[in-house]
């Protein structure tokens, strides 16, 4: 079952965006989430859905729902899909009770090792998706989470539990702030305080600080990570009659 989601699973790129993404009922549908494919709705770049051996294939854009709603999006690839590739079914009656077995896919961080993980349901979240016990990263996003037994989708890897996020993006911001003021430093000429050049040592601190932030933003991680619901995507695949 594992080689079974693996042959399921996609790598998603747009623009500098990389997430993953899953076959849907059909050999040309694609779902993925809304925020991986946020560059394309902003700047119109290309989708390609990348298999894990290489092939990468064009795709374009059905349907997507906000990511502050269900954040997901449905794929049409614009070339046939390679041989040897397992399409999912959605398991739209499943109850997504607690300790419940399960399987998630997906190239978390972005790099091009698809990796499936085995974990549980945790717990339900609102009326929309469900915790797992897995370790989701960036990357992770739009893969697809299946009942270990029947092979059947019933979420989407969305979201990761990341503590005192607002905190990380209050110093981003701080970081931008001493970036633009050492900027502006080095544009009015060399300012030097009891010998040290203040705008470099100004400047070296910034790219400090937001390597730093990269660094935890990209790898931090409690083991928890939250799927949405697949019924979502089934209602807006049958109101588009595909």
């Amino acid at each position: 079952m594992h080689q079974f989601l693996a042959d399921s699973t996609f790598r998603i790129e747009t623009g500098n965006s990389s997430g993953s993404g899953f076959s849907y009922r059909k050999s040309d549908i694609v779902v993925t989430n809304h925020h991986v494919i946020e560059p394309h709705l902003l700047k119109g770049t290309p989708i390609y859905v990348i298999t894990e051996s290489g092939t990468r294939i064009p795709a374009s854009l059905l349907f997507h729902s906000p990511k502050t709603q269900y954040d997901f999006a449905i794929l049409r690839l614009q070339q046939p899909l390679p041989a040897q590739r397992n399409i999912l079914i959605p398991d739209l009656s499943n109850a997504l009770a607690r300790g419940s077995d399960i399987l998630f896919a997906g190239f978390p961080h972005g790099i091009h090792d698809l990796l499936v993980h085995s974990a549980i349901i945790s717990a339900p979240v609102n009326n929309h998706g469900f915790y797992i016990d897995g370790s989701v990263n960036g990357g992770n996003s739009g893969g697809p989470i299946i009942e270990k037994e029947s092979g059947q989708v019933i979420g989407i890897v969305t979201q990761r539990r990341f503590l005192a996020g607002s905190s990380l993006q209050q110093l981003g911001q701080q970081v931008s702030g001493l970036a633009a003021q050492s900027a502006g430093i080095a544009n009015r000429g060399s300012v030097h305080i009891m010998g040290i050049d203040f705008g470099g040592f100004a400047n070296i601190v910034a790219q400090g600080l937001s390597a730093l932030s990269q660094v935890i933003e990209l790898n931090s991680n409690v083991g928890i990570g939250i799927g949405f619901k697949i019924d979502f995507v089934e209602q807006e695949y049958i109101r588009l009659g595909l």
